[in-house]
């Protein structure tokens, strides 16, 4: 997969719905981001992949200190001004994307520790973000089928072991089972959260919850974005309402 394709076709759409938002006197509110404006979801993933830029650019292999103040939009940043200031940060990134081998070394938050990991991730993560950006100024378009697949691939493998390695007091995992079923092309995907740790689920083992819809569709509920009604359930619906308890959104 060309991820640096998505990622540039992606941060473009952003850009654009970004200069849309600022059109009205006061940012919106992101529905399917609580207590975000259009404004805060913007300077939320300018900061970001600036600080993912600084990681790689300087080929660190720890954490930047106070990364999660670094990089503040200029304080008179508003409007196009603060769309711009994303794009800007957005531009670099990908030039420094470009210009990195993907197995170079660097610090990361997840188990792969390289720039490879942080293309996938961002080029996902803006996907949604620009989702969310055009939820609240009109009709949101979907994720790409190829990448919002890739996109579950990576929640399921990616983000569920780090969310129940990092976060406290989660409930313990019973041995759940589920399996999420494309219709929009081929790919299944399955995982079973035992008590000792998330792992695949068999292709010939049933799940207590079976979820089928688009790709696009999938991702979006993964990421909490869409409730389950959407998509075609089977199976029970307690299991279910469990998976966002024991995974929760951060």
């Amino acid at each position: 997969m060309d991820h640096i394709a998505h990622f540039e076709r992606e941060t473009t759409a952003f850009h654009r719905a970004a200069l849309m938002a600022a059109m009205p006197a006061a940012p919106p509110p992101v529905p399917s981001c609580p207590d975000w404006t259009t404004a805060d979801l913007v300077r939320h993933i300018s900061r970001v992949h600036r600080l993912v830029n600084h990681v790689i650019v300087d080929r660190l292999q720890s954490p930047p200190p106070d990364r999660q103040k670094l990089y503040t939009a200029p304080a008179d940043a508003t409007g196009e001004d603060l769309a711009d200031w994303f794009a800007e940060g957005a531009i670099a990134l990908a030039a420094t994307f470009h210009s990195t081998a993907a197995e170079v070394p660097v610090w990361t938050w997840g188990t792969q520790h390289d720039v490879g990991f942080w293309l996938r991730v961002q080029t996902i993560e803006v996907a949604v973000h620009r989702w969310d950006l055009e939820g609240a100024i009109g009709s949101p378009q979907p994720v790409d089928e190829e990448l919002a697949a890739d996109g579950v691939a990576q929640f399921l493998d990616v983000v569920v072991p780090f969310r129940r390695g990092s976060l406290k007091d989660l409930p313990p995992m019973g041995g759940e089972s589920y399996r999420f079923r494309q219709t929009d092309g081929r790919e299944v995907w399955s995982i079973v959260l035992d008590p000792d740790g998330p792992r695949p689920l068999g292709e010939d083992e049933p799940a207590d919850v079976e979820l089928a819809g688009s790709a696009s569709d999938l991702l979006l509920f993964l990421w909490h974005r869409i409730p389950g009604e959407p998509l075609m359930a089977k199976g029970d619906a307690k299991t279910l309402e469990r998976f966002f308890v024991m995974v929760p959104t951060v």
